[in-house]
């Protein structure tokens, strides 16, 4: 049967598709466009409205549909064939519900509209309908300095602190243009009364203060001096009102402004990482510029030279071989960091994950190590009380980050002892909350510990970000890129200076797939 009051016909979905191959027109969605014969799950709604007959995919488009048509009238065919009404919860804040549309067009008593001149009377009036909340508090303030009046100066964290004390469920937002003398302010009322507040940017600030409650009540208070103490003193009008087209009026202005804080947010935060990145490129450019021209010339020096100089006996040619030789080396292993850096960047680093033996690769990296300790009094020891200990993981990958770890104590320690240590661990990580997620789970936990000059002070908290450096030498991407290896397979990294000389650097390796 079809209810005349409401005007609505749903038919099948076969008589649709029928009527739709006579006419030969696709339907689609009046409000999000969606073609409706591709969901065969549900019925194809159609109403009239104005006049007109609009086809909805589901009941919940149908109704978005009238509430937008309420609000825009006309202009509602500018938002149409888009899916963001029903997926942004936006919409739902600022237009009005079917009951508040019908309490719009059914209001059958006289709406109580005050303009009040007299201010005590207005904050009164304003402090009466915060107590009366059960529901929800929007408050959007015309200057920080108005925040600051009515939380710190006037008893307003007060009577807010009561409220949520007695009606917990209440919810309060507010609005307010950013100021150094209301953040402490702000933190509180965050942290301690669990109220949302978000910040305008200058272009979206008004002259006007606006309180609704409980998308029943407002009050819009004009700002006159926001230079004075106290509220009586920056007041101008205030009017009052509890009509419900002006209420949601105040409330479509809140929602839209705190909508556009988060995009206001939100560009900034690209902005500062748009900046970031071109500084780090530019640092990135520079660093590399300089590291690479350094093993590049003296190979092209000597190799000019062996070509040149036809008087060369054969020891003479091998120094100098073996001079171009190490350059090459050095030149290899940073055309392989800016490469690994390049592949960070854009989220292209991988692994080929093998079970393999940790305490075999422990092994090989410090024989290979010797060879650059030979004229230094340094000795490399292992220490794991296990034979062998099967991990798994990139094993070129972990060789890179032993290398680059035992490097770097090897460059810092002019004599003394390395001592690479190598336990199993149900930790992972050096924070004790990690402890018992992971208790269940198995870790080799790798230590390089040094007695050498330590970290410094300056580049402790950001040891592991790009481009740090303990000396002018290098170029501070080892650390960084050390982080990424051990991270992606699900580790964790991490450095302490010694109690007494030295650092030790750690860093956690899973030994099963699950982890990872």
């Amino acid at each position: 049967m079809t209810n005349q009051n409401e005007n609505t016909t749903t038919h099948t979905k076969n008589e649709k598709e029928e009527a739709a191959a006579e006419s030969n027109v696709m339907l689609t969605c009046s409000l999000c466009g969606k073609k409706l014969f591709s969901n065969e799950s549900s019925d194809i709604l159609i109403e009239e409205i104005a006049g007109s007959q609009y086809h909805f995919d589901n009941p919940q488009c149908l109704v978005m549909f009238k509430r937008l048509n309420h609000a825009y009238g006309k202009n509602l065919k500018n938002f149409m064939g888009t899916t963001q009404f029903i997926s942004d919860p936006f919409w739902d804040k600022t237009i009005p519900t079917e009951k508040e549309i019908n309490e719009i067009n059914q209001e059958s008593y006289k709406p109580d509209i005050r303009v009040i001149d007299n201010h005590e009377e207005a904050l009164k009036t304003s402090e009466q309908l915060v107590r009366t909340a059960k529901n929800e508090i929007l408050l959007l303030f015309s200057s920080a300095n108005a925040l600051h009046r009515r939380f710190i100066r006037a008893d307003g964290l007060d009577l807010v602190r009561q409220l949520l004390q007695t009606r917990k469920e209440i919810k309060i937002r507010i609005l307010a243009p950013f100021d150094e003398k209301i953040s402490d302010l702000v933190n509180e009322l965050k942290k301690s009364l669990n109220i949302e507040v978000k910040f305008l940017a200058e272009p979206l600030q008004l002259k006007v203060t606006i309180l609704v409650v409980d998308r029943s009540y407002s009050m819009a208070v004009e700002l006159v001096n926001d230079e004075v103490d106290n509220s009586i003193d920056a007041m101008g009008l205030s009017t009052y009102s509890n009509s419900k087209s002006t209420v949601l009026y105040y409330v479509s202005i809140f929602e839209s402004l705190w909508k556009q804080a988060d995009i206001y947010k939100k560009a900034e935060e690209l902005y500062d990482q748009l900046k970031y990145k071109n500084e780090t490129q530019r640092q990135f450019l520079n660093i590399a510029a300089h590291e690479l021209r350094n093993p590049i010339q003296p190979i092209l020096g000597l190799a000019e030279v062996m070509l040149s100089n036809k008087n060369l006996n054969v020891i003479q040619q091998e120094e100098l071989l073996r001079i171009i030789i190490n350059n090459a080396k050095k030149l290899h292993f940073l055309t392989n960091n800016l490469l690994d850096v390049a592949r960070i960047d854009e989220n292209l680093f991988s692994l080929e994950l093998q079970e393999f033996d940790i305490v075999e690769l422990a092994n090989d990296v410090i024989k290979e190590v010797r060879n650059q300790i030979i004229n230094k009094k340094i000795k490399i020891d292992l220490q794991c009380h296990e034979k062998s200990f099967n991990v798994i993981g990139d094993k070129i990958r972990l060789n890179q980050v032993f290398l680059n770890l035992i490097n770097n104590s090897i460059k810092y320690t002019d004599e003394g002892n390395i001592l690479l240590s190598i336990k199993r661990s149900s930790k992972n990580g050096n924070i004790d909350k990690d402890k018992d997620k992971d208790k269940d789970n198995t870790f080799a936990l790798v230590q390089i510990i040094d007695n050498g000059l330590g970290i410094q002070e300056n580049i402790k908290e950001k040891l592991f970000s790009k481009f740090t450096k303990g000396t002018k030498v290098g170029t501070g991407l080892g650390l960084f890129i050390c982080k990424n290896i051990v991270e992606s397979h699900g580790g964790k990294i991490w450095a302490a200076n010694n109690s007494d000389k030295g650092a030790t650097f750690s860093f956690t390796i899973p030994t099963s797939k699950t982890i990872i």
